[in-house]
């Protein structure tokens, strides 16, 4: 009787037993969030050689277990944050050490919650490398967000964030009208300009990158370092591959040409702690994903990483489950392949410990259309998008994802010319249209950059004045393989002084590609007020002509600034004189008398008033896409 009773107790553990391990396998595999409710492993009892294990995804979308060993606690590692250095010498990271893509695997001591690993060594026999405790994650990625109120949850209807809560405070661009001309007129050409430029010597003043600050990398070999989050690359060319190197260079992101765009419609519903986790930042025919480990699941928050992705602060991103596909190994430090899945939340935190979503909200990208045709309106290929909406990184890739498509379909490395229809959709302003005529003898990738449409995405999204919340960008490209360019070489003067109040003419020397020098008669006027005085005639390319506008008050000015901007198949005739005139509450206003102008010029200029050198300028249409600029003193005669 007894011995009955002991093998039915028996039997029934052993069934309760295999039930659990199915459920607790089935849960796993349906990606059911396993929200942490156990207490947190003090920092201050973490001693030398305490074992423990860790969680994270090696294949698939179930974590999987490791064992590892406490080797001590760095203090102050970073700035008031302390780092617990471990080791692990499970079988299953013998071969690859530590890889790209744990960052933020949940360690455990004692069976409890104590830290995420997040930073590694390179060229490293061993593995060997640190982790982030717990309660710093908690404490910055739990904080209060200040574009909370302007995001709405999954259930709330309408599925977006308001642009406020993306860009947050605005301290890039300047704020005082005097400066902001001068961020207008000859603002610097970014890196991000240099790469997608016209042509060597074309730089477009308004592309300016405005990425966030950069959190320098270790040398390779020369200490520990937050190990790097694979970004997978999937549908760039080797020219935008290169670019987006580039651009990540510095932050503890790793672009990889591997894995796929991933199935939206497919893997966990919930995220889970050890599980993948991706931040989209392009999506669509091309996917640019970084992907970690979730360390921590509290309802709707999520932490993960252990370390920072740009450090940029509160930050709006997708984020999505990911599919692990494989490890390699690697003599300098192994990675994972991967790819995303199902959208299940936002990225809401990007701090020093830690990176930390909501899954109750979803935010929006931005779409990019580009369509390519032939001069003879044949479709060559068409390319989708969406893009971060992100001032940091929109103007970025979206340049990333034009040069891409032209590298897809336009291969040739032959001279060609395009003409490219741009139109940047707005929230609340009517959309900016421009039509381009670009050439390069080089190929189509390398002169993207040179539409206007893309010129302008960064300033505005970055301009002091408002947020502008871009919709859609759309490109079309109609392509001819001809040479139909010209430089601007030299100006000269059909008489030895202007004559003030009349129309007056320049000679503009031309030289077309593999042809012979002519001469162009453009005509411009010369104000009456600048008799007497010395001034500088310049004829400038339309495109690289500085604005001929009043510096912006509003969000408003700025956009009917740009849609000022010239085209590369223009002249731009433009006279500046040693005299000044008032630019007030937003237009120039010019020819004004000496008195008045001294009775305007004050220690200090404000927004409304402001002087700036008089300017008269006439545009001219040109036959062909003109480049280059030249430039003369000259006298301007006394009043007939």
């Amino acid at each position: 009787m007894h011995a009955k009773l002991f093998r039915g107790l028996v039997i029934s553990f052993v069934f309760a037993a295999t039930s659990l391990l199915v459920a607790s396998s089935a849960d796993a595999q349906s990606g059911k969030a396993k929200a942490y409710v156990g207490e947190l492993f003090p920092l201050s009892k973490v001693v030398r050689g305490q074992k423990g294990y860790g969680l994270t995804t090696m294949k698939g979308t179930t974590p999987e277990r490791f064992e590892f060993e406490v080797i001590g606690v760095n203090r102050n590692f970073l700035p008031k944050m302390d780092i617990i250095l471990v080791k692990s010498d499970d079988p299953k990271v013998q071969i690859t050490g530590f890889w790209q893509g744990m960052s933020g695997s949940p360690l455990y001591i004692e069976g409890k919650l104590t830290c995420a690993f997040s930073y590694g060594f390179r060229f490293n026999k061993l593995a060997i490398g640190g982790c982030t405790p717990l309660h710093y994650m908690q404490a910055e990625g739990f904080q209060e967000r200040r574009g909370a109120d302007n995001v709405k949850s999954r259930s709330g209807g309408a599925l977006r964030k308001t642009a406020k809560s993306q860009h947050g405070k605005r301290d890039l661009a300047p704020r005082n009208a005097s400066s902001l001309a001068t961020w207008l007129d000859i603002a610097p050409a970014g890196d991000v300009g240099k790469a997608f430029a016209r042509n060597n010597k074309r730089k477009p003043w308004l592309l300016s990158e405005t990425l966030p600050r950069r959190a320098s990398r270790v040398d390779a070999g020369q200490g520990m370092q937050a190990s790097a989050v694979p970004m997978a690359l999937s549908g760039f060319s080797a020219p935008a591959f290169a670019e987006a190197k580039r651009v990540m260079s510095g932050f503890p992101v790793e672009p990889m040409q591997a894995g796929g765009t991933g199935n939206s419609n497919a893997g966990p519903t919930e995220f889970q702690m050890g599980g993948a986790i991706a931040v989209q930042l392009v999506r669509g025919d091309m996917s640019a994903a970084a992907t970690g480990t979730v360390s921590y699941v509290d309802g709707d928050g999520v932490l993960a990483f252990g370390h920072p992705m740009f450090q940029a602060g509160e930050v709006y991103a997708p984020v999505a489950a990911a599919e692990i596909h494989t490890v390699i190994p690697s003599a300098q430090n192994a990675f994972i392949v991967s790819s995303p899945l199902r959208e299940l939340g936002a990225l809401t935190q990007d701090r020093q410990s830690t990176i930390a979503a909501d899954t109750s909200l979803k935010v929006d990208m931005i779409p990019m259309h580009i369509r390519i045709k032939s001069d003879s309106g044949k479709s060559i290929g068409n390319f989708n998008v969406e893009i971060l909406n992100s001032r940091f990184f929109t103007a970025t890739f979206a340049s990333m994802a034009a040069s891409n498509a032209a590298s897809l379909y336009l291969a040739d490395r032959d001279h060609i010319s395009l003409r490219m229809t741009s139109k940047v959709e707005m929230v609340g302003h009517k959309a900016l249209v421009f039509v381009d005529h670009l050439h390069s003898a080089r190929g189509a990738a390398g002169i993207i950059g040179g539409s206007r449409g893309l010129r302008v995405i960064s300033p505005l999204m970055n301009n002091p004045f408002g947020d502008v919340e871009i919709s859609s960008i759309d490109l079309e490209i109609e392509v001819a393989f001809d040479t139909n360019t010209a430089d601007i070489t030299g100006l000269t003067l059909p008489k030895s002084e202007l004559i003030p109040g009349q129309i007056n003419y320049v000679n503009v020397r031309i030289e077309p590609y593999q042809g012979k020098e002519f001469y162009m008669r453009l005509a411009f006027d010369v104000p009456a007020g600048l008799a007497g005085s010395v001034a500088k005639l310049e004829v400038a390319a339309g495109d690289i002509a500085s604005m001929f506008v009043a510096p912006p008050k509003t969000t408003a000015d700025l956009v009917a600034a740009f849609r000022s901007l010239l085209p590369g198949t223009v002249f731009a005739v433009t006279l500046y004189s040693a005299q000044e005139a008032a630019a007030i509450d937003g237009k120039l206003i010019l020819d004004l008398p000496s008195s008045a102008l001294n009775r305007m010029r004050t220690a200090s200029s404000t927004e409304s008033l402001t002087t700036r050198r008089v300017q008269s300028r006439q545009v001219h249409p040109a036959k062909r896409v003109v480049d280059g600029q030249a430039s003369i003193l000259v006298k301007v005669g006394k009043r007939p």
